[in-house]
C-alpha cells in the first residue's frame, strides 16, 4: 500500500478522534494503532490542508505527565461555543470555550452550597449572559452548556439524587429549569465524573488503563475512569466513595448514616477538630499552616490522608488502577496529604495491586471540573445531533490493516 493511500485512509479516524478532545500525535497513533511517523505525516498533510491546527495543551506546564508534549493537535476552529458551569464546593465557575475547549472568558465567585436551587440558577443565568454579552457571542453559535454539581446523578433522570451535599437542590430538574432561563440545552454530571472526564482528555490521565479520581473538598468525590470512559455504574450511583462508612459510631452524615468519609474529612470537619488549638480557623488557612508542617493542623490532614488512602486500597484491590489523581482544595496541603495515603494504600492492599499505581496531584488543578462541563456539554450535543440525524457517533476508531 502506498504512502499516500495510507493517509488518505487515516484522514476520517484522524478527524473523529479529534472530535472529542485535541490530542497528541502520540495519542493519536496509539488510537489508530499505526506508528508515529504515519500518523504524524497525515497530521502534516491535515495541517497544511487547514483542516487541523495545533494548539497548547491546556495542563500547566508544572504539572503535565513526564514526556506528555506542550503541544497538541485539534480540529481547525468552527464558529460555535461551549459554556461551562461548575457549581464547585467552594466555588462557583462559568467559563465559555471554543470547541477545542480553550478558554474564552471565565468568572469565579464563592460559593455556598446551603444555596437553593432557584437562587443559584438564577446567579448561573446571569453569569451566562454576562459571559455572552460582553464577548459578543451570539446565541445561535453556543453548541450547549455544561453542568458540575457535588452529588450523585440519576442515569435515568439526570437529577440530583437524595443524599447530596446540595440538600434542598434534590428533586428539582436543575438542567431544564436552566434551559428555560437561558434558552440554551444543558446537561449535567457529577463534579467528580467531570473532573475525571477532563483529566482522561486533557490532563494528567490521557492514555491511562484504568484512572481513579479523587475529589477532597468540602465534600469528598470519586470519578473511575476506564479505558478512556467515565463508569457511572447501573443508576449513576458508582463512586460514591463519600458514604463509606467508617465508623458506624461517628458524625451523622447529611445522607442519614453514621461515620461516612465526607463527615469526616471535609476541609470544614477538619478545621473544626482544630477548635481547641486553632479557634475559628478557616479552612484555607488551615490547609496553609499544613503545607507548612506546623504540627496540629498537618496531622489533622495527615490522618484525613490515612482515612482515604485506607478507602482508596481496598478500590485498588478491586479496580487495579494504574493511576490515582488527586484534586480538590485539599490538596493544598501538599506531600502531607499524598503521602499518608500513599502509606495507608499499601497497608491495605494487596501489594500487586499497587505496585505499580502512580498517584499525584491531577494536572488541570482547579479547573478539571470547569473542564469537564465543556466536555460533557460538547459529548451530549454531538450525542443529540446524531440521535437526530439518525447516526451513531464513534470515537476511538482502531483502524486494521493500516501499513506504515
Amino acid at each position: 500500500m502506498t504512502k499516500a493511500r495510507s493517509h488518505h485512509r487515516l484522514r476520517a479516524p484522524i478527524l473523529d478522534a479529534l472530535e472529542d478532545a485535541p490530542r497528541s500525535r502520540a495519542e493519536i497513533a496509539r488510537l489508530l494503532s499505526v506508528s508515529r511517523s504515519t500518523a504524524s505525516s497525515a497530521i502534516a498533510e491535515l495541517i497544511e490542508e487547514g483542516v487541523i491546527e495545533t494548539i497548547d495543551d491546556p495542563a500547566p506546564a508544572s504539572r503535565k505527565q513526564a514526556g506528555r508534549p506542550g503541544e497538541l493537535v485539534a480540529l481547525k476552529e468552527r464558529r460555535a461555543y461551549l459554556i461551562g458551569i461548575d457549581f464547585g464546593r467552594l466555588s462557583f465557575k462559568t467559563a465559555i470555550s471554543d470547541l477545542n475547549y480553550r478558554l474564552i472568558d471565565e468568572l469565579e465567585c464563592a460559593f455556598d452550597v446551603g444555596l437553593s436551587a432557584e437562587d443559584a440558577l438564577a446567579l448561573a443565568a446571569e453569569h451566562v449572559e454576562t459571559l455572552i454579552a460582553r464577548n459578543g457571542i451570539h446565541r445561535h453559535l453556543i453548541e450547549a452548556v455544561g453542568i458540575g454539581v457535588p452529588g450523585p446523578v440519576e442515569a435515568a433522570t439526570g437529577m440530583l439524587h437524595p443524599g447530596s451535599i446540595l440538600a434542598s437542590w434534590v428533586g428539582a430538574d436543575v438542567p431544564a429549569r436552566l434551559s428555560r432561563l437561558i434558552g440554551l440545552p444543558v446537561y449535567m454530571d457529577n463534579d467528580a465524573n467531570l473532573g475525571a472526564l477532563a483529566e482522561g482528555r486533557l490532563g494528567g490521565a490521557v492514555g491511562s488503563k484504568v484512572m481513579l479520581y479523587v475529589l477532597l473538598s468540602v465534600g469528598v468525590g470519586l470519578g473511575i475512569s476506564i479505558e478512556g470512559q467515565i463508569f457511572r455504574g447501573a443508576y449513576g450511583m458508582a463512586g460514591q466513595l463519600a458514604h463509606v462508612v467508617t465508623d458506624e459510631n461517628g458524625s451523622l452524615c447529611h445522607c442519614g448514616s453514621r461515620g461516612c468519609l465526607e463527615a469526616q474529612i471535609s476541609v470544614n470537619a477538619l478545621s473544626r477538630s482544630l477548635e481547641a488549638t486553632h479557634r475559628d480557623i478557616a479552612p484555607a488557612e488551615m490547609l496553609r499552616l499544613a503545607a507548612e508542617g506546623n504540627p496540629g493542623p498537618a496531622r489533622v490532614v495527615a490522618d484525613a490522608g490515612s482515612m482515604v488512602g485506607r478507602a482508596l486500597g481496598a478500590l485498588c484491590n478491586y479496580f487495579n488502577p494504574d493511576l490515582i489523581l488527586v484534586g480538590g482544595e485539599l490538596t493544598r496541603a501538599g506531600p502531607v496529604l499524598l503521602n499518608a495515603m500513599k502509606e495507608a494504600m499499601r497497608r491495605t492492599a494487596i501489594s500487586r495491586a499497587v505496585e505499580h499505581v502512580d498517584i499525584r496531584p491531577g494536572a488541570l488543578g482547579d479547573r478539571a471540573e470547569l473542564f469537564g462541563t465543556l466536555l460533557l456539554a460538547h459529548e451530549r450535543a454531538r450525542a443529540a445531533f446524531h440521535a437526530r440525524s439518525g447516526f451513531s457517533a464513534t470515537s476511538g476508531v482502531q483502524i486494521e490493516g493500516v501499513a506504515s
